[in-house]
């Protein structure tokens, strides 16, 4: 029950997050989106809302390379298009009102607290670099999968942030659609899986 509640509070402060920033996200608002009881938060989290922002970028990663590592893609453009997809769905999901959790942090995170910035940065080079892992197991060489990766990591960052001001996808898509441009012509190709470290 106990873990339960922990991961309750982790998904609502992520959701809090990614729609609020974490300045406006407050221990009070979690505990109410979690359901979980008053005492939970310092039981749980003693280091209070920044290991609460940690816990919530951490659980965000894990899903977000989860899904990026799942399936079979064949070329380059599969890989691009499940990413993109990913982010196009919380577009949609949300109506255009969430972004990236991490984002929120990095936004809304002073430079006194250099152990979350680390944090963030951590998990944005993470991202980057499994997309390029990705990217180059199916083909693409690794000096264009690299800057390739990041392009679209920052592309689709920033679109979160357009659709939030539009209240819609269309940056995204429009976002999208020029990322796919870097791609080379291609043809299906046989996909070399590289090895994950744990």
């Amino acid at each position: 029950m106990a873990t339960d509640s922990r991961a309750s509070m982790v998904r609502s402060a992520a959701s809090l997050i990614r729609s609020r920033g974490v300045s406006a996200t407050s221990l009070s608002d979690v505990l109410a989106e979690s359901g979980a009881p008053r005492g939970s938060i310092y039981h749980h989290f003693p280091d209070g809302k920044r290991q609460l922002a940690e816990d919530a970028i951490q659980w965000t990663s894990e899903r977000l390379l989860a899904h990026l590592r799942a399936g079979a893609p064949s070329r380059p453009s599969d890989v691009m298009k499940r990413f993109i997809a990913m982010w196009r769905q919380v577009v949609v999901t949300s109506a255009g009102t969430a972004g990236c959790v991490v984002a929120g942090v990095a936004i809304d995170t002073g430079p006194d607290d250099r152990d979350l910035m680390e944090v963030v940065r951590a998990t944005f080079r993470t991202w980057a670099a499994t997309l390029a892992e990705e990217l180059e197991a199916v083909g693409l060489p690794a000096r264009r999968a690299r800057p390739i990766a990041l392009a679209t990591l920052a592309g689709m960052e920033g679109a979160l942030i357009l659709c939030r001001a539009e209240g819609n996808v269309k940056p995204l898509d429009a976002v999208a659609e020029e990322l796919m441009r870097l791609l080379p012509s291609e043809r299906p190709g046989r996909r070399k899986r590289p090895v994950h470290s744990s």
